[in-house]
Order: structure tokens, then sequence, then C-alpha cells
């Protein structure tokens, strides 16, 4: 039994000096970082529904267009609901930095908030928020107060509020 522990001890630091003469540079792999920076991607018919898999809103999406470099975002909701104005501009607002910030060919976001009545008299418009890459890219701020965003997209923006929205308030 000595002679089997003495032969093992010999064997394995033979074998730890002959891998420690082994040159280290053929076992290194190159380094990948887990978090990387993502790029920019290129927004098409095919991968518009997958960007929109990661956006919240307050209201539901009824649809999403893609249209050469702008894209129509309509959100919808039920005549009895009601309708917080700051939830909008809050919707609007997230919606429009995640698409200029995660890609790079969308030039312009053409927002609105419609009620959804019955078939036959169609959707009816409360509200509509234009905006266009130039214009976030000069004014951009990372907000998050529900008051900040609101006051933010009415200065920045170009917002238009149906009067029938007051109304059915």
């Amino acid at each position: 039994m000595p002679r089997r522990l003495f032969l093992a001890i010999a064997v394995s630091s033979l074998l730890a000096f002959v891998l420690s003469l082994i040159p280290i540079d053929r076992w290194k792999q190159a380094d990948l970082a887990t978090f990387q920076p993502s790029s920019p991607i290129r927004l098409d018919e095919q991968n518009t529904l997958d960007l929109f898999t990661t956006v919240t809103t307050h209201y539901n999406i009824k649809r999403i267009k893609w249209d050469h470099a702008s894209i129509y975002v309509d959100l919808v909701v039920k005549p009895e609901q009601q309708v917080e104005l700051p939830f909008v501009y809050q919707d609007f607002y997230h919606v429009t930095n995640q698409l200029f910030t995660f890609t790079w060919n969308v030039n312009q976001v053409y927002f609105r908030l419609l009620e959804d009545r019955d078939y036959l008299k169609g959707n009816r418009m409360l509200v509509a928020i234009q905006s266009d890459r130039q214009t976030h890219s000069r004014y951009a701020k990372n907000l998050t107060g529900t008051d900040e965003i609101a006051g933010f997209v009415k200065e920045t923006y170009s917002v238009r509020i149906d009067p029938y929205f007051y109304e059915r308030n």
C-alpha cells in the first residue's frame, strides 16, 4: 500500500511538472466580455415586432406600421376607459427613446392614441404626437419622472390633442 501511494504521488508530480512546461499561449482563448454594448439594429418589416416586445405601455398597442424610415404606432383605449395624458406622454417618450436608441434607420415616429369604437363608427383619434431623429438627438434627455416627461414632450415635439379627448374625460 505505501508503494502504491508513493507511486501515485510520483506520477502526479511528474504529470504536473510536464504540464507546467507546455506553453500557456496555446491554452489561452480570446476573452469575451459578458456585457458588450449592443450596436443599433436595422429595423425592417420582419423585425419591427421584435423590438416592441421589450416596450411596456400603459395602453394597448393596436397597430405598428413600418414605412420607409418612418414608424407608426397606434395605441387604443375603450370608450369607457379613463385616459391620463401624462401616461400618454410617458408611453410616447419611452417608445420613441427605444426606437431612436436601438435602431439606426428610423427617422420619424408617428404616435397616436385612438378610442376603439364599434366597427361601423371606426376609431377616433384622441392624441397624436410626432417626432424625428434630429429633434430627439438634439434635445434627448434621460428622464424618469412623469411630470418631467410630460413637460419635455409638450415642449419638444409636435403634439395634437383632439378636443374630444377633454370631453370624454
